[in-house]
Protein backbone atom coordinates (compact mmCIF):
# COMPACT_ATOMS: atom_id res chain seq x y z
CA UNK A 1 0.00 0.00 0.00
CA UNK A 2 0.96 3.61 -0.20
CA UNK A 3 1.10 6.18 2.58
CA UNK A 4 -0.83 8.80 0.66
CA UNK A 5 -1.39 11.37 3.41
CA UNK A 6 -0.26 11.85 6.97
CA UNK A 7 -0.68 14.17 9.91
CA UNK A 8 2.17 14.44 12.40
CA UNK A 9 1.59 16.71 15.38
CA UNK A 10 4.39 19.06 16.50
CA UNK A 11 5.08 16.93 19.59
CA UNK A 12 5.21 13.78 17.50
CA UNK A 13 7.63 15.41 15.04
CA UNK A 14 9.91 16.38 17.90
CA UNK A 15 9.86 12.88 19.38
CA UNK A 16 10.45 11.17 16.03
CA UNK A 17 13.41 13.46 15.38
CA UNK A 18 15.02 13.23 18.82
CA UNK A 19 14.09 9.82 20.25
CA UNK A 20 15.42 6.75 18.38
CA UNK A 21 12.81 4.49 19.98
CA UNK A 22 9.96 6.67 18.75
CA UNK A 23 11.56 6.78 15.30
CA UNK A 24 11.74 2.99 15.39
CA UNK A 25 8.03 2.77 16.23
CA UNK A 26 7.18 5.16 13.40
CA UNK A 27 9.28 3.17 10.93
CA UNK A 28 7.78 -0.17 11.94
CA UNK A 29 4.21 1.07 11.49
CA UNK A 30 5.05 2.75 8.17
CA UNK A 31 6.71 -0.48 7.04
CA UNK A 32 3.58 -2.49 7.86
CA UNK A 33 1.69 -0.22 5.47
CA UNK A 34 4.11 -0.16 2.53
CA UNK A 35 4.78 -3.91 2.76
CA UNK A 36 1.06 -4.70 2.74
CA UNK A 37 0.61 -6.11 -0.77
CA UNK A 38 -1.98 -8.26 -2.49
CA UNK A 39 -1.35 -12.04 -2.34
CA UNK A 40 0.98 -13.09 -5.13
CA UNK A 41 1.70 -9.47 -6.06
CA UNK A 42 4.41 -6.97 -5.22
CA UNK A 43 1.94 -4.09 -4.84
CA UNK A 44 -1.50 -3.60 -3.27
CA UNK A 45 -4.20 -3.92 -5.94
CA UNK A 46 -7.83 -3.18 -5.11
CA UNK A 47 -10.85 -4.37 -7.05
CA UNK A 48 -12.81 -1.33 -8.24
CA UNK A 49 -15.77 -3.07 -9.84
CA UNK A 50 -18.23 -1.15 -7.69
CA UNK A 51 -18.60 0.88 -4.51
CA UNK A 52 -18.02 -1.02 -1.24
CA UNK A 53 -17.02 -4.18 -3.11
CA UNK A 54 -14.19 -5.16 -0.76
CA UNK A 55 -13.88 -5.92 2.91
CA UNK A 56 -11.31 -3.92 4.87
CA UNK A 57 -10.64 -6.68 7.42
CA UNK A 58 -8.00 -8.51 5.34
CA UNK A 59 -6.08 -5.26 4.86
CA UNK A 60 -6.01 -4.69 8.61
CA UNK A 61 -5.08 -8.30 9.29
CA UNK A 62 -2.05 -8.18 7.00
CA UNK A 63 -0.78 -5.04 8.75
CA UNK A 64 -1.29 -6.69 12.12
CA UNK A 65 0.53 -9.83 11.04
CA UNK A 66 3.49 -7.83 9.79
CA UNK A 67 3.71 -5.92 13.06
CA UNK A 68 3.21 -9.04 15.17
CA UNK A 69 5.42 -11.49 13.33
CA UNK A 70 8.16 -9.16 12.12
CA UNK A 71 8.42 -6.65 14.95
CA UNK A 72 6.86 -8.29 18.02
CA UNK A 73 3.82 -6.06 18.52
CA UNK A 74 0.83 -7.31 20.52
CA UNK A 75 -2.87 -6.86 19.85
CA UNK A 76 -5.81 -5.88 22.01
CA UNK A 77 -4.03 -4.09 24.87
CA UNK A 78 -6.57 -2.82 27.45
CA UNK A 79 -6.15 0.60 29.00
CA UNK A 80 -6.12 0.49 32.79
CA UNK A 81 -8.23 3.65 32.81
CA UNK A 82 -11.17 1.67 31.47
CA UNK A 83 -10.64 -1.10 34.04
CA UNK A 84 -10.29 -3.67 31.24
CA UNK A 85 -14.00 -3.28 30.46
CA UNK A 86 -14.52 -3.46 26.69
CA UNK A 87 -17.79 -1.56 27.07
CA UNK A 88 -15.87 1.41 28.46
CA UNK A 89 -13.65 2.20 25.53
CA UNK A 90 -12.24 -1.15 24.53
CA UNK A 91 -8.60 -2.20 24.12
CA UNK A 92 -6.07 -0.59 21.83
CA UNK A 93 -5.76 -2.49 18.54
CA UNK A 94 -1.97 -2.91 18.55
CA UNK A 95 0.59 -2.06 21.23
CA UNK A 96 4.32 -2.30 21.84
CA UNK A 97 6.80 -1.17 24.44
CA UNK A 98 10.20 -0.08 23.14
CA UNK A 99 13.04 0.01 25.65
CA UNK A 100 16.75 0.74 25.81
CA UNK A 101 18.87 1.46 28.86
CA UNK A 102 15.78 1.78 31.09
CA UNK A 103 14.20 4.25 28.65
CA UNK A 104 10.73 2.96 27.75
CA UNK A 105 8.35 4.20 25.06
CA UNK A 106 4.77 2.87 25.05
CA UNK A 107 3.10 3.01 21.66
CA UNK A 108 -0.54 2.44 20.72
CA UNK A 109 -1.95 2.00 17.22
CA UNK A 110 -5.56 1.93 16.03
CA UNK A 111 -6.45 0.70 12.52
CA UNK A 112 -9.84 2.21 11.73
CA UNK A 113 -12.27 -0.06 9.88
CA UNK A 114 -15.55 1.45 11.10
CA UNK A 115 -17.52 4.57 10.25
CA UNK A 116 -16.58 8.14 11.11
CA UNK A 117 -18.07 7.84 14.60
CA UNK A 118 -15.85 4.82 15.19
CA UNK A 119 -12.86 6.81 13.95
CA UNK A 120 -13.54 9.55 16.50
CA UNK A 121 -13.83 6.93 19.25
CA UNK A 122 -10.50 5.45 18.23
CA UNK A 123 -8.87 8.87 18.25
CA UNK A 124 -10.40 9.70 21.63
CA UNK A 125 -9.34 6.37 23.11
CA UNK A 126 -5.74 6.98 22.10
CA UNK A 127 -5.92 10.49 23.53
CA UNK A 128 -7.16 9.03 26.82
CA UNK A 129 -4.15 6.70 26.83
CA UNK A 130 -1.87 9.71 26.36
CA UNK A 131 -3.66 11.85 28.95
CA UNK A 132 -3.61 9.08 31.55
CA UNK A 133 0.09 8.38 30.97
CA UNK A 134 -0.49 4.91 29.57
CA UNK A 135 0.92 5.82 26.15
CA UNK A 136 3.85 7.98 25.09
CA UNK A 137 2.83 8.34 21.44
CA UNK A 138 -0.25 7.28 19.47
CA UNK A 139 -0.84 6.27 15.87
CA UNK A 140 -4.03 5.96 13.82
CA UNK A 141 -4.32 4.61 10.29
CA UNK A 142 -7.29 4.65 7.93
CA UNK A 143 -7.87 4.67 4.16
CA UNK A 144 -7.92 7.80 2.05
CA UNK A 145 -11.17 8.70 0.30
CA UNK A 146 -10.36 7.17 -3.11
CA UNK A 147 -9.53 3.82 -1.53
CA UNK A 148 -12.34 3.82 1.04
CA UNK A 149 -14.91 4.11 -1.79
CA UNK A 150 -14.19 0.49 -2.75
CA UNK A 151 -14.01 -0.84 0.82
CA UNK A 152 -16.74 -1.74 3.30
CA UNK A 153 -19.72 0.60 3.13
CA UNK A 154 -19.32 3.82 5.15
CA UNK A 155 -15.80 3.03 6.33
CA UNK A 156 -14.19 6.25 7.57
CA UNK A 157 -11.55 7.96 5.48
CA UNK A 158 -8.64 10.30 6.15
CA UNK A 159 -10.21 13.32 4.46
CA UNK A 160 -13.35 12.93 6.57
CA UNK A 161 -11.35 13.03 9.80
CA UNK A 162 -8.75 15.58 8.71
CA UNK A 163 -10.59 18.79 9.77
CA UNK A 164 -10.48 17.59 13.38
CA UNK A 165 -6.81 16.59 13.52
CA UNK A 166 -5.00 19.89 14.00
CA UNK A 167 -7.50 21.44 16.47
CA UNK A 168 -7.77 18.31 18.60
CA UNK A 169 -4.33 16.66 18.34
CA UNK A 170 -1.99 19.64 18.21
CA UNK A 171 -0.91 19.22 21.85
CA UNK A 172 -0.59 15.42 21.74
CA UNK A 173 2.20 13.22 20.32
CA UNK A 174 -0.03 11.79 17.58
CA UNK A 175 0.45 10.50 14.03
CA UNK A 176 -2.34 9.71 11.54
CA UNK A 177 -1.61 7.78 8.34
CA UNK A 178 -3.93 7.80 5.33
CA UNK A 179 -3.19 4.74 3.18
CA UNK A 180 -4.23 3.94 -0.36
CA UNK A 181 -4.09 1.26 -3.02
CA UNK A 182 -1.24 1.33 -5.50
CA UNK A 183 -3.46 0.20 -8.34
CA UNK A 184 -7.15 -0.36 -9.04
CA UNK A 185 -8.20 -3.27 -11.23
CA UNK A 186 -11.67 -4.67 -11.99
CA UNK A 187 -10.09 -8.12 -12.37
CA UNK A 188 -8.45 -8.12 -8.95
CA UNK A 189 -9.64 -10.64 -6.39
CA UNK A 190 -12.32 -9.17 -4.12
CA UNK A 191 -11.31 -8.87 -0.47
CA UNK A 192 -13.75 -10.85 1.69
CA UNK A 193 -15.90 -9.14 4.28
CA UNK A 194 -16.48 -10.31 7.84
CA UNK A 195 -14.65 -10.84 11.12
CA UNK A 196 -11.53 -12.96 11.21
CA UNK A 197 -11.81 -14.11 14.82
CA UNK A 198 -8.19 -13.37 15.65
CA UNK A 199 -8.75 -11.00 18.56
CA UNK A 200 -9.30 -13.57 21.29
CA UNK A 201 -6.11 -15.38 20.39
CA UNK A 202 -4.04 -12.23 20.54
CA UNK A 203 -5.66 -11.01 23.75
CA UNK A 204 -4.53 -14.25 25.38
CA UNK A 205 -1.05 -13.71 24.01
CA UNK A 206 -0.85 -10.26 25.59
CA UNK A 207 -2.17 -11.47 28.95
CA UNK A 208 0.13 -14.48 28.96
CA UNK A 209 3.13 -12.30 28.23
CA UNK A 210 2.32 -9.87 31.03
CA UNK A 211 1.20 -12.11 33.89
Amino acid sequence: MLIVKKYISPLAKKLIKNDPLVKQAYDEIADSIVRNVSPGQDIFILNNTKKSANGVGPVKERCYELLENTYGWFREKPLHYFHNDAKKGGPIDVYKEFSKNQHIIRVGLEFETGNISSAHRSMNKLCVGLCKNELDIAFLMLPVLDTSYYLTDRVANYEELFPYLEPLLHHYPFVVFGFGAERYDKNAVLLPKGKDGMSLRTIRKWKTKNT
